[in-house]
Order: structure tokens, then C-alpha cells, then sequence
């Protein structure tokens, strides 16, 4: 049986890289390698890239998940609609299975991709708590600058039918239920699901891919990058803004997952969010079932955006 272990990257088309690049390198990634038709950004962790950009029309292409084993490629290039076992064309090598997802999202299984050396970036801060004194005889000054990305941590991905993507990401790539969030006044009606890779007793961040019900608005809705703490947040909240570029929402801590988050547009209105501190699950964690009302969208922070779930505003 396939079992994701971890989300790799994502692909994106934009009419201009050059654009993309300065958003991205705001938001905090670092440039690998490009040509006149595709750029490669990273993190500062061991993938050696987490951000694809194809020239063309703006959009979304596709999520690389990675294979559990080799085996699982040739289990994936068995299913209806997928290709063949591919070489990676790209930074790292590796090989490839191209699935045909529900609403037919590309989902690329991987496996093979060489690992890099991690980007030295700083620490994350030691914090003096009430009862807990963690940095004695020490300044706090972190540096006023980008958020510095560590990897990318999951995608929201709008589909016809909640429960039936929620059943193929379940079924075909071996992926658990943590929360599901149903409509408030009728609890038998499905808004999304926070689907985790089943990493047995390891943990797993909270949710991987949040399968969203959206007929009529089949798009992704965010993707989403972690940074190494709460004032990477803040101070790449602040860089943003004084770079000009559109904020969505935050800086709050949601409820579900527990993250510090902040959502940006890029250039062509696609939500990109930075997350800090957010909660790791194994497998034994049996899912929650939680109203989608405000009040679990976010424990603090400002006013949810009425644009926030509109997939594109430019």
C-alpha cells in the first residue's frame, strides 16, 4: 500500500519569473537554478527544491508527495490514469509516478530525490516564560529581514466532492483523517478534511493537504511554508509589508493544527501562507469533527478576510 511520508513541492505557472522571483525571495525561499521556462527555489532544509515556476498563464500545477519505498512508484504506475515511472527533470534527479488526482489535480509520487545540505539560518529564539526561564545573560536581537523558509508544509486544494477526495487521498495514498470540519447547522455535511501522512510511531504534521468542499471553485486554495519560529512570522510579516505586497490574513494562531500563521498574494493573487509551531501527530491520534465556525478558524488574530477563500484576487 502507497504511503506518503511528506509533501516535496509544488508547481505554479507565471507569466513572468522574474516577478515571481522577487516575491518569493521576499517571502523568504532561495533561488537554485532557472532558465527562460522553469525556476527552482528552495528552503533552508535538505530538499533541494520546494518551489517550481513554469512560464505561462498564472496557475497551479501540481504537489509532489514522497513514496514511502521505490516499490511504491511501480504501485502508483498501476492506477488508472497515471504514467509511467519517470526520471526527474530537475535539481536532485530522482524518479516520479504523475497521478490523476480527483477534479484531475496532478499529484506527483517521488522517490530518489538526493537530499542537499541544510542553509545556516538563525536559531530559533529561546523564550523566557513566566515560570521558565530559557535565555539568561543573553540579548534578544534577531535580525529585522525575510522570513527565512525551513520546507514546505502542506496545500489546500478545493474539490467538487469533499468526501470523495477525502476517500482517494485516503485509499490511494494512505493518508489519515486528523480533523474534519463540518457544516455548523448540519454535522452529516463535510466542508473539508486535515489529512496527515501515515508515518506509523513518527510524527506527522497535523495535515499535509486539507481536502476543502468547493463545487464551482475547483483550485488550490493556499500553500503553505514553515518558517523556524513565531517572530520569523512576525518579522517576515513586517518585510512584506514594506516590500508591498498583499497581505491576506494574520498574524494569528489557528485552531486546528495550532499554527502562528500569516497569508500573502503573490504577484497573480495566489495565497501563499508563512507557519510556525505547529502540532505533530503519529498515527495513533484518532480524528476530531468540528463545526466550521469562526471561532475554530483562529484562537486569536484579526478579523478573518472576506476575500480569504476566494482561490485568486490579484
Amino acid at each position: 500500500m502507497i504511503k506518503v511520508q511528506d509533501i516535496v513541492y509544488v508547481i505554479y505557472r507565471a507569466p513572468d519569473l522574474d516577478k515571481m522571483a522577487n516575491f518569493l525571495v521576499d517571502f523568504g525561499m532561495y533561488p537554485v537554478t532557472r532558465d527562460e521556462n522553469r525556476m527552482f527555489m528552495r528552503g533552508a532544509g535538505t530538499y533541494p527544491y520546494i518551489h517550481v515556476t513554469e512560464k505561462g498563464e498564472p496557475g497551479f500545477v501540481a504537489v509532489g508527495m514522497l513514496a514511502g519505498s521505490a516499490d511504491e512508484l511501480e504501485e502508483a504506475a498501476r492506477l488508472p490514469g497515471s504514467s509511467a515511472i519517470e526520471d526527474i527533470d530537475a535539481p536532485g534527479g530522482g524518479k516520479r509516478v504523475r497521478l490523476k488526482g480527483p477534479d484531475g489535480y496532478r499529484i506527483d509520487l517521488v522517490h530518489g530525490i538526493a537530499p542537499v545540505e541544510k542553509i545556516d539560518i538563525r536559531k530559533p529564539l529561546a523564550i523566557n516564560f513566566g515560570w521558565e526561564k530559557n535565555r539568561l545573560f543573553e540579548l534578544q536581537r534577531p535580525a529585522n529581514e525575510s522570513a527565512k523558509i525551513v520546507r514546505l508544509g502542506h496545500c489546500v486544494l478545493k474539490f467538487s466532492d469533499g468526501d470523495a477526495a477525502r476517500k482517494w487521498l485516503q485509499d490511494t495514498l494512505g493518508m489519515l483523517v486528523t480533523d474534519r470540519l463540518h457544516v455548523p447547522d448540519d454535522p452529516k455535511v463535510t466542508l473539508g478534511s486535515f489529512m496527515r501522512c501515515d508515518r506509523g510511531d513518527k510524527p506527522a504534521d497535523h495535515h499535509t493537504i486539507f481536502a476543502l468542499h468547493a463545487p464551482g471553485d475547483i483550485n488550490v486554495h493556499h500553500v503553505s511554508f514553515e518558517v523556524q519560529d513565531p517572530d520569523a512570522v512576525q518579522i517576515g510579516h513586517y518585510w512584506l509589508h514594506g516590500k508591498g505586497w498583499k497581505q491576506e490574513w494574520g498574524v494569528g494562531r489557528h485552531l486546528l493544527g495550532s499554527q502562528v500563521f500569516d497569508y500573502w498574494r503573490s504577484p497573480w493573487g495566489h495565497i501563499f501562507e508563512h507557519y510556525a509551531d505547529g502540532d505533530l501527530l503519529n498515527a495513533s491520534v484518532k480524528p476530531g469533527d468540528y463545526p466550521a465556525t469562526q471561532e475554530n478558524l483562529a484562537q486569536w488574530g484579526p478579523e478573518l478576510s472576506p476575500r480569504f477563500f476566494e482561490s485568486v484576487v490579484v
